[in-house]
């Protein structure tokens, strides 16, 4: 692998240099000391990742990025700078793929870089590049959740703040209240304010609910035929609430249980560009799965060439979503694949797919090959009842509260 790192202190090149050969890196490292010189080094050789400081005379790291994901779209972006740069990192926040503060440890950056490009090389490939291809457009990140996500890095914002951003669009809010209204969210009673719904929620809840909305509409305005877009909706909302729940039993920090609600509610994404791209295929892959009693996954891969895991994570990273989320969107059929095995949001969105299959009765269905090999090595086999009756309980206890009949369910 080949690394470029951009910074236009010699010595603080120098100083990254001597810390990774401690490290014993086995990288080609390539040192710019300007981000002119770098573009100059990247039309010459080719880079498997570029690593640049923020703040530099000329072309900042900002600038640099953009040119190379413009460019060099398949080369993981990371940014390495000072915590106070911050206002500059964010004019760059949809063309990296990773901030590490400044300074950062050998041991912190070569994983972060062994991770990344890890991840590239699962989304990377000419079939997934051919069925991509395929569609007329992509569908474009939602302004409502582009604003949200703007104001909640905004450490001051407040929850009336945050709901008056959704109420601006209002067939958003009609659809945001609509499911927040539903079973799904087991709400103990009817919820007919957006300041509300954050306030019971919570924002970052909120913010993925809200790119699920945009995705799934702009998905349906691409022409989805003979596919339910709402049933898969509300299959990956189900999936996002039961992450919610064991994540905080598993006591997940807040930033980790943010991403895996992102990723939940995300996940099965990749199934709307199949279904937009080629229908019959993907009817073919359903029954393939079923005579050959296969996952569904396997069987997009012998018809597709890809499965829709590695789909939406593509789409995902097209938008410049962060890497946490798109390796668990990418990752959620085959886990064992991931850098770090130990239970992590990964673990909760995995464990949730499987468990929603199971409705509110055991026994829980037989797991794959895959899940057993990765329940094993996470060792959390033996947990997987008691969240089951978590998610389980949650869910009978609010039904038994709610008094106020559910709206009716509306297509997408």
């Amino acid at each position: 692998m080949t690394v470029l790192f951009v910074d236009d202190e010699p010595q603080a090149l120098r100083q990254l240099e001597r810390q990774l050969i401690a490290e014993d890196v086995e990288w080609e490292c390539d040192f710019a000391t300007s981000g002119e010189q770098a573009i100059e080094m990247l039309g010459t050789a080719r880079y498997d990742a570029v690593v640049t400081d923020m703040r530099m005379p000329g072309m900042d790291g900002a600038a640099l990025l953009n040119y190379v994901g413009k460019h060099y779209p398949n080369t993981v972006r990371i940014i390495l700078s000072k915590p106070s740069d911050r206002d500059a990192v964010l004019r760059s926040i949809m063309a990296m793929h990773q901030f590490l503060p400044k300074p950062c440890d050998a041991t912190e950056l070569r994983t972060t870089i062994d991770r990344a490009c890890s991840l590239r090389d699962v989304l990377v490939s000419d079939s997934l590049q051919r069925l991509v291809g395929g569609l007329s457009r992509l569908p474009s990140v939602p302004a409502v959740y582009r604003e949200l996500t703007n104001a909640l890095r905004n450490e001051d914002a407040s929850i009336s703040s945050i709901g008056k951003i959704v109420a601006k669009d209002a067939v958003m809010t009609a659809k945001v209240l609509q499911l927040v209204n539903s079973a799904i969210f087991c709400l103990s009673h009817h919820i007919s304010d957006p300041i509300k719904a954050v306030s019971l929620l919570g924002a970052s809840t909120l913010k993925s609910l809200v790119l699920a909305i945009g995705i799934f509409q702009e998905f349906e305005a691409l022409g989805v035929n003979g596919f339910s877009a709402d049933v898969l909706m509300q299959h990956c909302l189900r999936v996002s609430r039961m992450t919610k729940l064991i994540g905080r039993r598993e006591r997940l920090d807040s930033q980790a249980l943010e991403d895996a609600i992102t990723a939940a509610t995300l996940h099965d994404i990749g199934k709307l560009v199949l279904h937009s791209i080629d229908p019959k295929s993907c009817a073919q892959a359903a029954l393939k799965a079923e005579i050959d009693d296969i996952p569904l996954w396997r069987a997009e891969r012998q018809i597709f060439g890809a499965d829709h895991a590695a789909i939406g994570a593509h789409l995902l990273s097209v938008w410049g979503l962060p890497q946490t989320i798109i390796e668990i969107v990418a990752l959620h059929h085959t886990p064992t694949k991931a850098f770090e095995i130990s239970f992590s949001p990964l673990t909760a969105v995995v464990a949730s797919n499987y468990l929603s299959r199971a409705g509110s009765q055991l026994p829980l269905p037989t797991p794959d090959e895959e899940l057993i090999r990765y329940f094993e090595m996470v060792v959390c086999g033996e947990k997987l009842e008691s969240w089951h009756n978590l998610c389980s309980d949650v869910g009978r206890r609010n039904d038994e509260q709610r008094k106020t009949p559910l709206p009716q369910d509306v297509s997408l």
